[in-house]
């Protein structure tokens, strides 16, 4: 997130993070590591001595790869994938000469093919990046994958341990076994898998109704938007809820995250945990779309829309174009979308007072948080890898900031993507830091300069959003409605990152939930051949019963049929990985 780049927001998201105390209260239950298969553990000479993370190879080594191109990759005049700024950096500096062993575009399957014949031949590079799951599953259990964990100690800069160490129940679960580390996880921050309730806040003042609480209040609001003129035209054209865009999804999945216009916090309410592995009553793992509960939500839902609580162009029209006309009152979407679409519906409309609100799953208070992926995707080193520190001691010089290895125009050009030892790997608390230091700033417990010293060693990102926050906000400060900012004049082209970071985040910083996480991220052999048409099967059946096209019975049909082409196979496929 050094840019403005909504892609590179979403790749830290997508792109950027929980406290290690919230953390300690929510850890993961997605499945464990298999148990590898004659692993060969290696490690570098003279560990024992000290070590520095950022110290240049004594010697020139030679370090192999599997490279996954962006097809969009710019290099200045003169360099290319195999010779450019990062690749001279690393020789001139560290004494580490980058090999590609192969290459191959990582926007379709290529890489990915090339991943699994390279682990079908029994032998990989030095190391391999964005493998999914199921690739460092089947690498480490054929015994190619080096246990790097003293290698890791030794070798790993504090700040690099840091980062693994603030979701590091999760981490743990995924790439160790019996105390042996077999790979490094990407590491998304937490923020971006939170749903925030986006709410009209000056709709909801006019009328003067309270953010709701539970569904029936939820419905009562949705009603009021749509019926008793909340902008004032003495028109009828206002909406309540928000249903998803053309060809939009009906909630977040394992795979779809950070996008709007989804029912999850609906869902939630119900128990109901769409997409994700949760357990049935005996404890076993149950696809959370062909739950009880998640009947009872759609059957809830498909109420609301025949009462016109959510808006009727759902899935046949642009809700996108609704928000930006200011004819939405309430969607739920991810805390990063002032970024996006509700920065649309701000510039047409700069009284527009979006807030985000948490919709309790039930009388305790508490949001039932449907939990992503914060590891998408992995790096092993080879068993055979002669020096797997000049591996970390590369994500090390990546996490210090490559602005302090090369030109800015270089980094400019080709953009962090290009290092080689490119990984999303975000604190967990990421962006949420970014609120919790203003609101300390604001409320007299540290100074600006306070503030830099805490956050300097960290993204970029979290400065510079901080630091946008406080030219655009006015006394009351505890006030973040929009009366209390001031976007006048340019800093009008901050208000994604202010409204974002400054507001957008109070759900995850002060809200009151728990995360429900996934049981498995594995994709088994079943789900590769079926999967696509079951999803499909599930998304018409959902689609045309919310609507009104199918009644509450077909979701029983919908469940037999899911079973019967594949589903029931697949449900024992990952019982039978949870428990391996």
């Amino acid at each position: 997130m050094k840019s403005l780049n909504l892609k590179k927001l979403l790749a830290l998201v997508l792109t950027v993070a929980m406290s290690l105390a919230l953390l300690a209260g929510c850890a993961s239950t997605a499945g464990t590591t298999a148990a590898p298969a004659e692993t060969t553990a290696a490690t570098p000479a003279e560990t024992t001595a000290p070590v520095d993370p950022l110290g240049a190879q004594p010697e020139l080594t030679v370090i192999t790869r599997g490279v996954p191109l962006d097809p969009n990759q710019k290099y200045p005049e003169g360099q290319s994938l195999e010779d450019n700024a990062y690749t001279r950096m690393l020789k001139e500096k560290f004494n580490i000469e980058i090999q590609n062993e192969f290459a191959a575009s990582n926007t379709t399957t290529d890489y990915s093919q090339k991943v699994d014949l390279a682990i079908a031949s029994g032998k990989i590079p030095d190391y391999l990046t964005n493998l999914t799951y199921t690739q460092y599953r089947a690498i480490v259990k054929a015994g190619m994958a080096m246990d790097i964990s003293q290698v890791w100690d030794a070798y790993a800069s504090p700040l690099t341990k840091e980062v693994y160490a603030s979701n590091g129940a999760l981490f743990d679960s995924l790439v160790k076994k019996d105390g042996a580390m077999y790979g490094i996880p990407a590491s998304n921050p937490l923020p971006d898998f939170l749903s925030v309730m986006w709410i009209r806040q000056d709709w909801m003042d006019k009328l003067s109704l309270k953010a709701p609480t539970n569904i029936e209040e939820l419905k009562a609001l949705a009603k009021a938007f749509k019926d008793q003129d909340p902008d004032g035209n003495g028109k009828a054209d206002t909406e309540g809820l928000a249903g998803p865009s053309i060809d939009g999804k009906l909630y977040q999945d394992m795979k779809n995250m950070n996008f709007a216009y989804h029912f999850d916090q609906v869902f939630a309410a119900f128990n109901s945990f769409p997409g994700i592995w949760v357990k049935d009553a005996s404890g076993k793992a149950v696809y959370g779309s062909t739950t009880a509960e998640t009947k009872a939500a759609l059957q809830e839902l498909a109420s609301m829309y025949q009462d016109g609580l959510i808006s009727q162009g759902m899935l046949t029209s642009k809700t996108e174009e609704t928000l930006a006309n200011n004819k939405l009152g309430l969607f739920f979407g991810p805390w990063w979308f002032p970024f996006g679409d509700l920065g649309n519906s701000w510039k047409n409309d700069t009284t527009a007072n979006w807030q985000p609100y948490l919709l309790p799953s039930g009388t305790d208070g508490i949001y039932q948080a449907k939990g992503g992926n914060a590891a998408q995707s992995f790096v092993v080193i080879s068993k055979d890898a002669k020096n797997p520190e000049a591996i970390i001691k590369m994500l090390n010089i990546f996490k210090a900031g490559l602005k302090n290895y090369v030109s800015e125009e270089d980094q400019t050009t080709m953009g962090d993507g290009a290092y080689p030892m490119y990984l999303t790997f975000s604190l967990a608390e990421g962006p949420g830091m970014v609120l919790k230091e203003a609101n300390n700033y604001f409320d007299g417990k540290a100074t600006a300069d306070d503030v830099h010293a805490n956050v300097a060693n960290y993204d970029a990102y979290i400065t510079q959003a901080f630091d946008k926050i406080l030219v655009s906000k006015v006394e009351p400060f505890a006030d973040r409605n929009m009366s209390a900012w001031d976007f006048s004049g340019e800093k009008a082209n901050d208000f994604g990152w202010v409204w974002s970071f400054g507001v957008g985040l109070t759900p995850y910083v002060q809200g009151n939930f728990n995360w429900v996480n996934s049981l498995s991220y594995e994709t088994t052999k079943t789900m590769e051949k079926r999967w696509a048409n079951l999803t499909k099967l599930e998304y018409e059946t959902f689609s045309k019963i919310i609507v009104g096209q199918a009644s509450i019975d077909e979701f029983d049909t919908f469940v037999s049929q899911w079973n019967e082409e594949g589903g029931a196979q697949i449900v024992e496929e990952i019982n039978a990985m949870i428990n391996g």
